[in-house]
């Protein structure tokens, strides 16, 4: 077997490929400071060059910042959080029933809330000091600060596993879903809702790439069956670019513009999701997956 050729980006380090082991890339695009490749084995879109994890848990890392007010919306996104995350829930309790639910990378806890409220058994990791802090004091969570891995949850323990907008930050992802097959019921699902490489030019981060991967529905069904999970269905749709399109145009507080015009924006939303899918334009994906045999 000839050996492959290492990647053919001038500046740009050799990296084998997580999903495939190719190391052939191609330069994709550049966001701000950093660049993207993409696997030719696989397609998948990686960050060079990568960056270390100390790096990110050093970025992540927020022990002795400012403590957050319970009573406050640190988000200024709860209304959005609060329709998006009930739609979400709909879903999942159409396919599974109600028990026990982790979602990795809870931030202030506004999804667990809700899952709380329907009678789940809420739980939550992430790595945010603060925001851990702040879902254990206003929704009465049980979340832990901390890695998955760092949590230590028992075998086959949860009926559902959750990811929104997590998975692309996860500097071994293939490790972390391995974890999370662990973790889950034998009948259980697990729901990552990721952005596509579409979506990439939305993002541009300075000093520090925080989206490692950007996963296409392909990428994404390699990397949970490397896993032992089997996709059942995938949600298309979703716009990640709002925000950054009114800051644009002049507008200094989207969010606030967003939270006050919901209803009329939400079913703007769902006409442009809607013409977006039918002409296979989509940022955003939400996959269910369950475990394979």
């Amino acid at each position: 077997m000839r050996p492959a050729r290492a990647i053919d980006t001038p500046g740009l380090e050799t990296r084998p490929c997580i999903l495939c082991g190719a190391v052939q890339s191609s330069h994709a695009l550049t966001l701000g400071r950093h660049d993207y490749v993409r696997c030719r084995g696989c397609g998948l879109l990686s960050v060079r060059p990568f960056p270390d994890i100390r790096d990110l848990l050093s970025f992540y890392d927020d022990r002795g910042g400012r403590h957050v007010d319970p009573s406050t919306d640190p988000s200024g996104e709860a209304q959005i959080h609060r329709v998006r995350f009930s739609e979400e829930l709909d879903r999942i309790e159409g396919h599974c029933r109600r028990g026990r639910v982790l979602d990795i990378g809870c931030a202030w806890g506004f999804f667990l809330a809700q899952c709380k409220e329907r009678g789940w058994e809420a739980k939550g990791v992430d790595l945010s000091h603060i925001q851990t802090e702040y879902a254990r004091r206003r929704f009465g969570l049980d979340v832990f600060t901390g890695s998955l891995h760092d949590a230590r949850f028992p075998a086959g323990y949860f009926d559902a596993v959750t990811m929104w907008h997590v998975f692309e930050h996860f500097h071994d992802p293939l490790g972390a879903l391995r974890e999370v097959r662990r973790v889950l019921k034998r009948d259980g699902t697990v729901v990552i809702a990721v952005p596509t490489p579409r979506s990439a030019p939305d993002y541009v981060f300075q000093s520090i790439p925080l989206h490692l991967y950007y996963y296409d529905e392909d990428t994404l069904g390699r990397a949970l069956r490397l896993a032992g999970l089997r996709v059942v269905r995938v949600f298309r749709g979703g716009g990640t670019g709002a925000a950054t399109l009114m800051r644009k145009v002049g507008i200094r507080d989207p969010r606030r513009v967003i939270s006050d015009h919901l209803a009329l924006l939400w079913k703007t939303k769902r006409v442009l999701q809607r013409a977006r899918c039918l002409a296979g334009i989509h940022k955003e994906i939400t996959v269910y997956a369950v475990p394979e045999g």
